[in-house]
Parts: C-alpha cells; sequence; structure tokens
C-alpha cells in the first residue's frame, strides 16, 4: 500500500515539468512513510512513496527498476496470486531477487504488457515505463479499491494516487462547476469526476497506454459475472471455500495484521475466518457515547464468541473538536460522507497496533446487504393492498419529525421514503434513494447553471434486483464507500484489505440468482447460510443499520462560530462565485428546527467544501 506519481511529457514545454515531479512526492508522504524516491527520464518521471507490508527490505523499494534501467514500475496495492505468477515465471526462466509481488507484477508487465491485467488478483493501481520505447502503461483494479487520477493538457500528462499532487506542477487547475451537483446529490463525486474540470479518475478497471504519440484507453474487466448452475447448497459450500481462500490469501503480512469488527454480519465473517488462521488476531471496532448510535455491544459479543482480542474506540463530542481539523486536511477533494470522520480516527487508532487491517466492505453491494435493497424488493413484490398501507402510513407520520438521530425520527424518514419510491419505476426509484440532499435544495444554493442527474446506469436490466447490486458496485462501492476507507486509513499509513472483494468472490456472487441474496427474510441470506455456524445468532437475526456518526449533535455547539466564520460571509461566498448566500443565510436561520432532517447533510458537505477550498483556492 502507497502513494504513486508520475509525469508523460508530450513535448518541450512538458519536459520542462518533468523536474518538478520530486517537489509533488511529499504530499503522498502520508500514504508510505518508509520510503519515497523518484526515476527521472527525459519524457517520463515517476515517484513512489512506500508502506512496507511484503518483504519490507529495501531491496524492494521503488521505483522498481531493471537492472539495463530500461524498465520502471511503481505500484500501489498487493498481488494476492503473486505466489502463482511467480512460479510460473519461474517455469519461463525469470529469476527473481526479492520475494516482493512488486517484482512478480513488474516481470508479468515485461513479458506480456497490458495482457497481464487480466491475470491479476488483487488490488492495485500502477505506472510501468518502457525507457527503450518511451511507452507508459498505467492501470487500476477492477473493482476501484486503490485511486489514480489523471490530468491532461496540451503539455503533460500527469497520474497520482491523491488529488492535491497535482497542485506542484505548473497547471490551471480548474473547478468543475457542474460536477457540483453531483458532490451536493451524494456527497461524492460520480464515475470519472473530480472537483477539477480538467482531472478524471480512471475508472476501475480502466488503463492508458501512451506510446508512438498516440493514446490508447481502454478497460479489461468491464463484466465481473460468472454464471453458475450449481444447486443452492453446492452454491452455499463454493461461497464459503472462495471467501475462506479470500481471507487466507490477504493475511501474508511480513507486518502486523487485525480486523476491523463493527459487529455486523459482514465484518463478523472476515473476523471469524482470520481468527482460525491467526488465534492472536486483534479485532477493532469504533463507537459512540451517543446509546442510538453505538453498536459496540454487538461487536464485543462477536469477539467474545470467535475469542479475538478486541479494542473498542468510544468518541464523544470532545474528539470530534479535537481531531475536526486534522480530519478536514486529510480529504485531497471535497467528500462528504460524514462516517469517514469515525473511519479517520479509527484508522488512527488501529496503526498503533497493526499495519494491515481487513474489513468487510463490498459485501452490501455483493449480496444485497442495504436496507435499500430489501425496500426495493418489498416494492417489487408489494399489492395494491400493502402499498395503500404504506401511504396512508406515510401521510400519518409526516407531521413528525425525520431524521437519523433517533428511533422515531428514523422509522418516519423510512416510510416517508418508501412512500416516494412506489410511485417511481426501479430505475427513477434506485437513483432517488442514493441521493442525500433533494434537487430543489441544490437548485437554492449552486450559482452555476443546474442540470438534472439522470442514473448513469440506465443499460442494465431494471427487472431484476442484481441491477440494483451492479449499479451500486458501479456507482456507491468506488466513490464512496472504497473512496472513504482508502483515504481515511492512507492518511494514517495503514493497509486496508477486503476479503469480499476478490476477482473470483465478486464473479461468483454476480452469477447469482437475487433470490439467493434478497428475499422475503431479508438481505445477505446466502451469506448467512454460508457462515452461520462461526457467528453468533444475534448477529444473524440483527436488523441492518447504517454507519452514521451523531453529526448534527456534535455540530451543535459549533454550528453558529462555523456557518458566521470567515467561510461563510457573504463576500467570501459571493467571490467564490459558486453558491447562493442567501441560501446559506436559510440553513442557518433552520438548523434549530426539529425537521431540519437530511438538510444536515448540505451543512456538513458544505463545510467540508469550504475547507477544502480555503486550504486549495491558490490552484482553484
Amino acid at each position: 500500500m502507497c502513494g504513486i506519481i508520475g509525469i508523460w511529457a508530450k513535448n518541450n514545454k512538458g519536459k520542462e515539468q518533468i523536474a518538478q515531479l520530486p517537489l509533488a512526492l511529499p504530499s503522498l508522504k502520508h500514504r508510505g512513510p518508509n520510503h519515497q524516491d523518484y526515476k527521472l527520464y527525459s519524457k517520463c518521471g515517476l515517484g513512489h512513496a512506500r508502506l512496507s507490508i511484503i518483504d519490507t527490505d529495501e531491496r524492494s523499494n521503488q521505483p522498481f527498476v531493471s537492472d539495463d534501467e530500461r524498465y520502471t514500475l511503481v505500484f500501489n496495492g498487493e498481488i494476492y496470486n503473486y505466489s502463482e505468477l511467480k512460479q510460473e515465471l519461474e517455469k519461463d526462466g525469470v529469476q527473481f531477487k526479492t520475494t516482493s509481488d512488486t517484482e512478480v507484477l513488474f516481470h508479468l508487465l515485461i513479458n506480456k504488457g497490458a495482457a497481464a491485467l487480466n491475470h491479476l488478483n488483487g488490488f492495485f493501481a500502477f505506472a510501468f515505463y518502457d525507457n527503450q520505447e518511451e511507452e507508459l502503461l498505467i492501470s487500476r483494479d477492477g473493482v476501484g479499491i486503490k485511486p489514480l487520477y489523471v490530468y491532461e493538457d496540451d503539455a503533460v500528462f500527469l497520474f497520482s494516487s491523491e488529488v492535491q499532487a497535482f497542485q506542484s506542477f505548473d497547471i490551471d487547475l480548474q473547478i468543475d462547476k457542474l460536477a457540483l451537483n453531483s458532490y451536493f446529490c451524494l456527497t461524492y463525486f460520480t464515475e470519472n469526476q473530480t472537483v477539477y474540470s480538467n482531472v478524471n479518475k480512471l475508472l476501475p478497471g480502466g488503463f492508458v497506454e501512451l506510446k508512438n504519440g498516440k493514446k490508447l484507453e481502454g478497460n479489461y474487466c468491464d463484466d465481473l459475472t460468472e454464471k453458475s448452475n450449481l444447486s443452492y447448497q453446492d452454491t452455499v459450500k463454493k461461497l464459503r471455500d472462495l471467501l475462506t481462500d479470500s481471507v487466507a490469501k490477504r493475511m501474508v503480512s511480513d507486518v502486523p495484521l487485525g480486523a476491523f469488527l463493527s459487529g455486523g454480519l459482514d465484518s463478523s465473517i472476515i473476523a471469524a475466518l482470520a481468527v482460525k488462521i491467526n488465534p492472536k488476531l486483534k479485532t477493532f471496532s469504533v463507537g459512540f457515547d451517543h446509546a442510538y448510535f453505538d453498536e459496540t455491544n454487538y461487536a464485543n459479543e462477536v469477539s467474545n464468541h470467535i475469542g479475538s482480542e478486541h479494542i473498542n474506540l468510544i468518541l464523544n463530542k470532545e474528539d470530534f473538536k479535537l481531531n475536526f481539523q486534522s480530519f478536514l486536511s486529510a480529504i485531497d477533494e471535497p467528500f462528504a460522507d460524514s462516517s469517514a470522520f469515525a473511519v479517520y480516527l479509527l484508522s488512527k487508532r488501529v496503526k498503533k497496533d497493526v499495519t494491515v487491517a481487513l474489513s468487510g466492505d463490498g459485501a452490501d453491494e455483493l449480496f444485497g446487504g442495504y436496507r435499500k435493497h430489501f425496500a426495493d424488493y418489498k416494492i417489487r413484490e408489494m399489492g395494491g393492498v400493502k402499498k395503500s398501507l404504506v401511504k396512508v402510513a406515510a401521510s400519518g407520520l409526516k407531521p413528525f419529525r425525520s431524521n437519523r438521530s433517533d428511533r422515531l425520527g428514523e422509522l418516519n424518514r423510512k416510510v416517508q421514503k418508501l412512500k416516494d419510491g412506489l410511485a417511481l419505476n426501479h430505475q427513477e426509484r434506485y437513483f432517488k434513494w442514493c441521493q442525500f440532499i433533494r434537487e430543489e435544495d441544490r437548485k437554492e444554493l449552486l450559482v452555476s447553471d443546474f442540470k438534472s442527474i439522470e442514473n448513469p446506469f440506465a443499460e442494465l436490466g431494471w427487472e431484476d434486483l442484481n441491477a440494483v447490486l451492479l449499479a451500486d458496485q458501479k456507482l456507491v462501492l468506488p466513490n464512496d464507500m472504497l473512496k472513504k476507507v482508502d483515504l481515511m486509513s492512507m492518511a494514517h499509513s495503514l493497509e486496508v484489505r477486503t476479503p469480499f472483494l476478490d476477482r473470483r468472490v465478486i464473479e461468483f456472487a454476480n452469477g447469482l440468482p437475487s433470490t439467493y441474496k434478497v428475499n422475503a427474510e431479508g438481505g445477505k441470506q446466502i451469506l448467512k447460510d454460508a457462515f452461520r455456524d462461526l457467528l453468533p445468532e444475534s448477529v444473524l437475526n440483527r436488523p441492518k443499520k447504517g454507519f452514521e456518526i451523531p453529526i448534527k449533535e456534535w455540530l451543535n455547539d459549533e454550528i453558529t462560530t462555523i456557518l458566521e466564520g470567515p467561510l461563510f460571509t457573504s463576500e467570501f461566498i459571493q467571490n467564490q462565485g459558486l453558491f447562493n448566500y442567501s441560501y446559506i443565510l436559510k440553513l442557518r436561520n433552520e438548523w434549530s428546527d426539529p425537521n431540519f432532517g437530511d438538510k444536515i447533510y448540505m451543512v456538513w458537505a458544505l463545510i467540508v467544501f469550504q475547507h477544502w477550498w480555503e486550504r486549495n483556492s491558490t490552484s482553484a
């Protein structure tokens, strides 16, 4: 787990900027504190910040360069099938100097070029340069676990693990005003968008080849689906075998390894499998001194059941105040999933004991674990009488508060969303339920010409619930969940590995009937059946609850200072030219209204954006 950066010069003007790469590399040091280095050529420059995990010896430092200096690799991630690949390469006569997966990837790329991508099982972003032919290949893993950002103009082609590294180059970064609509809708940027109009994300599975004066782009794994004709019982067995092997592969490490344990089904399965390999496994959870949000009792129960050495981190309002500024400084571009704050402090605590942590990320998107998945299933199966009852219940609850801060408010919020979903088709309902901030509020906030956001996955067959899961794998997983974990864990030089996102597990899960995953009993049914014997019954039966933090309560004491501070004055907002001050004033005046509800996400997104702007306004 590391950070990479690179520059490709298109002309003499671009070649002058290659010398700026060493100035950008320190911005990635938090991703790789063990070693930072770079290699500069006449047409290309590559930099690397290393977090040592496998073969911690300096011989595996990067950039990894061939003896004749023809080939150079910078690589962020892990290749989990590197042992098998190494054996195949050795049969072809390749001799290895290290025990690292970096060298395996290096020789595989020398031998196969871009075709090597189809042989990889892991998470990665890398750049591979052939100095003799002046050819560059960059790529990103097929799920989007590791980030890779790209900037291009007439002189240079730049890439980096984080957007902020581009600020060290002599380039003109422009705010993408249209993309702000996505950010203030979903709390993150979608598809290949970023906060800058001239910086894009390389899509999951994407690759770019630069050679012979041309740029070739493609995707090596558009479809991660493998159809299965197995019986249900054989399917359960195969899923268990695949995930067990996936966990085992992800426990290969030359540094201490632990696991996140929330007490939910996904992380509990991973921890239960991991503790069989390492009986002294340390597990970690984050909780809150707020009865409604705290769920550490579930994590404690699982830990006692599986026998892990468990550590709870309980956060309170004071922790929020003390760490708020450092948390905001860790965000490389606006990202407003508020639970990122909890992941930030959990990662900070975990890093004190281990350098690698396993997580349960990805299971919800593969096996239908979100509440919206079960709600979508219910609407699809719901008859006219039940739909009428939902409408009556929604009407009766409408006068009461709707929020995520207590049980009554959460119940009302879910009933209102369910009622709204009845009137929409499957595709419209999916995208409506992904949104945190209403379109009418965004119209009031944003100054730029407003366009309604459409579901970007119209081509999926929406009559089957599997389409909802695939859409989440393309939208929510890489842009929100994985972005959050990568950003917050790497802020503390912690590597997080995701066994559910093994390529074999994904392909198998995506080929299963949706009824194996979500049915009348709820979501993730096949996961429960596959691992029922490993977990306490309470974990199998507990209702799904989103990972939330008590953001409204934590901000209460600070909100007046924040919204009346220098980043929210009329003059500051007017000079930005992005937001309507009248709407910000409206939010400030309505803060104490019991029905403020989901507008809290607008406030949070604004706070995150303004602090990002303050740090980056010279380049914006």
